[in-house]
This record gives C-alpha cells, structure tokens and sequence, in this order.
C-alpha cells in the first residue's frame, strides 16, 4: 500500500521515493491517518484517491521549505541593476513582472519586492506573482509573519525598514505584503499563468534539479512562453547544465545563474515539435526541500553527481562551514554535498575550496571536476570552467550535463561543429537512460 501511495505522490508532485526514503515517506503517511482516524492503509488509500483535500494534506506534510530572506544574495542584486538600469530605461510608465515559482513559504518574492523597492520602484510600479504546489506554504506566506530561522542571508538593513517586531518574530510590513500575490499552482500544468501578461524576470530555484530531464524541457518552455522579451530567468547552480541554449543566453555575472530569453528562436513548428516530444504527463514537484527529521536533501540532476554525493546533509554543517570553520575531520563525499549547498547560496569562493579539498582527498572524481566547473562558470572564468568539464568526461564519458555545458561554450566560440558533437552524445545518452 505505501508503494501505492508513493506512486501517488510521484504522479502528482514528481516525488521519488528514492530521494528522501521510503521510511520518511511512510512516516508522513501515519501521521495524517493518525490525524484522520484511520488505522487501515487501504482505507487511507482509498481516501487519498478520493479526496483532493486530504492529498493535499499529505503533500503538506512530505514537503517543508527550506529558504530565507534574500538566499545567495547576488540574484536579487542583479534584478535591482536590471530594472532600474535597463528596463526601466525603455519601459518607462510600464509595470515591472516578477514571477516567483516555488515560492516557498515567501521570503523569495518578498525580497525581490524589498530590492525593487530599494531601487526607487513603488509598489504600484512592479506586480510579483509568487505560486507553490503547497498550500500550507502559501498560507503561510500569506501572512507574513517569520521567525528569527528565516533570516540568514545578508538582509543588511532589510529588517528595521520593511519589518514590525512582534512577540515571537517578525511581521513585514503592509506595502511589501500587499505588492506580492500568492497563488496556490502546477508550474506544469497546461493552464499555469496562461492569462497572465509576459514577465520581465522569473525566478524558478531549485526546482529544475527534481525532474528528469523530457520534464525539465517542459518545464523550460514553458517559463520560456510566460516571459517577455529579453527577459531574466534565475536559477540553481545545478541547475545550469539542463538550460537549452537555443532558447536562454547564459548573464555573466558571479554569485549569480541567470538566463536571458533569447530573442531570435527557431521557427514555432520547431518549438512546438519540442514541446510536444517533451511532454510527459503532469509530473511535478514543488521545489522544496523535503524532510527527515531535521536533514535536508538535495537531488542532483547528474547520475554520476548524485552516485558522488551523500544524499544527507545536516543544515547546521552547512552554516559550519559557512563561517570557515575546518570540517577536516568530516567525510570527503560530505565536503563535495556541503560545496553543492554553498555553491546555490551564492557563496562561490568557499564552494570552489570545498570542491578543490575533495579533489585533494578524490583526485579522480568527475562529480567534483564537474561542481567545480559550474563555479568557475559562474564566476566568470570560462576557460577554466570549460577545462574542467572536459575532466568531467574524461573521467565519465557518459556525463550529460558536462556535455551540455560544452557544446554551450562550443556555440559561443562559434564553433558548431564541436557543439553538434556534443549535443548529439547528449541525446544519444539521454535516449538511451
């Protein structure tokens, strides 16, 4: 019956079992049977089929955010430089778009509202539309009201301006709630945001990494069809790999993976042909964390990545080695899952240190070649970055996203012979999985 119930839950937000466990699955299971009064799994089964509410329920009680204030503060930096420099420029009297999807228990969408207004934008000059499979989340957000857990970026002075202090936490104040509405939504669903006008940025975190890769091209094009021209699409740093270049152009810019839509396409029956090979059913996940006990998971889109990575990783390790203090002692594949984490907070130098003491202990790990590349990518350095792709596959000649990576800086080189090479090994490996 748990089999049943976790291929429910794959069915609908896209959860493998395999990524959190069974028992961690299985536990969330009893307790909403515990909360409905029902000691038979069938009878549970049953409900679940039968009940939207009561699925929702149990997708609640899998799932639990894992975000704070301003995370990896780079992005929304270079969202405030891109309004207030670029756009508005040739957008003047026109309402700035912001998507934020997932948007978790709100304090990405709520920060972008804060960066936005720091730059001089009323609220009456941006709209922010911030939507999560989860309802519980979104309820939540709702409401903001945070406790101290959530602000673990550099918020800088972020608190005392846009914030009231209330008896245990915090409660933003009414112009950034108000400029942020919530919505509970499927980014795959047919339907998503499907009467709503073209958006200037996307923001979409974290989300990509817990979909194969037919749903992560469904996925793209479809944040590709709700944003304007020229728009800015952000993402994780594991996420990089899967961005179709024919579709997105890689910003330069480090601490930062941010995509504009590129503006002269193929035609629309080749758009389509790819929309419509892509499409595999409504697969989704809601981009969060997923939870065990006080652990948090992380899934990365590479095989050879995640058979490098331990899929545990303790948060209050992560700030440990946020602050530098030596984790010599800890195991060496933990040093690389801890670089993974820290690479996504936006906190690439220490990243790029992980990664090259794994390689110190591991010298022969295409996963930390690979973690490595996407570093120095994002920090500007191309040549390195693409040195160390090439490790990647000779090390693990099967490696899809270092595949990818190379025929994108192959394209940029203008050289398409080599770029065709490689996408082509891409989709013979990704057909043949």
């Amino acid at each position: 019956m748990a089999t049943e119930i976790e291929e429910l839950l794959k069915k609908t937000i896209g959860l493998d079992s395999s990524s959190i466990g069974s028992v961690t699955v299985e536990r969330s299971i009893n307790r909403r049977m515990v909360q409905c009064g029902i000691s038979e799994k069938h009878v549970y089964v049953a409900l679940l089929k039968s009940s939207s509410l009561e699925l929702q329920a149990l997708i609640d009680e899998v799932t639990v955010p894992e975000t704070w204030f301003f995370r990896g503060v780079e992005p929304f930096r270079l969202l405030a430089e891109y309004a207030s420099m670029e756009w508005l420029k040739s957008n003047y009297g026109q309402v700035f778009r912001v998507l934020s999807v997932p948007c978790s228990s709100g304090e990405e969408p709520y920060s972008i509202a804060m960066v936005l207004m720091d730059v001089g934008f009323n609220k009456n000059q941006f709209h922010i539309d911030a939507v999560d499979i989860s309802a519980k989340v979104i309820a939540r957000a709702g409401q903001g009201f945070y406790g101290r857990n959530s602000f673990r970026g550099d918020e800088g002075d972020a608190v005392s301006r846009y914030f009231n202090v209330i008896e245990g936490g915090y409660r933003i104040n009414d112009p950034v709630r108000e400029s942020v509405q919530f919505r509970h939504g499927n980014l795959l669903d047919e339907s998503f945001m499907t009467n709503e006008y073209a958006y200037d940025a996307i923001f979409c975190r974290n989300l990509l990494i817990y979909f194969d890769r037919p749903t992560q091209a469904k996925a793209l094009m479809k944040l590709h069809g709700l944003m304007s021209e020229q728009g800015m699409l952000f993402v994780g740093h594991a996420e990089s790999g899967c961005i179709d270049h024919d579709f997105f152009s890689l910003v330069r810019r480090t601490g930062t993976f941010c995509y504009r839509k590129v503006e002269k396409l193929k035609n629309k029956e080749t758009i389509k042909t790819i929309y419509s090979n892509n499409m595999v059913g409504n697969n989704m996940d809601d981009g969060c964390i997923y939870k065990s006990d006080s652990s948090l998971f992380f899934r990365p889109n590479s095989i050879s990545l995640q058979a490098a990575m331990p899929k545990v990783v303790n948060i209050s390790k992560v700030e440990v080695v946020s602050d530098k203090k030596t984790i010599e002692d800890k195991d060496s594949e933990k040093l690389l899952k801890i670089a993974a984490l820290l690479a996504d907070q936006g906190n690439l130098t220490e990243a790029a240190r992980l990664c090259d003491q794994h390689l110190a202990n591991d010298p022969y790990s295409g996963a930390a070649y690979y973690l490595l590349g996407v570093v120095r990518e994002a920090q500007g350095d191309s040549g390195s970055a693409r040195e160390l792709f090439h490790k990647t596959l000779y090390l693990d000649p099967k490696h899809y996203q270092a595949l990818i990576h190379l025929a994108g800086h192959a394209e940029r080189q203008g050289d398409l012979a080599a770029a065709t090479i490689y996408r082509t090994r891409a989709r013979r490996l990704s057909e043949s999985e």
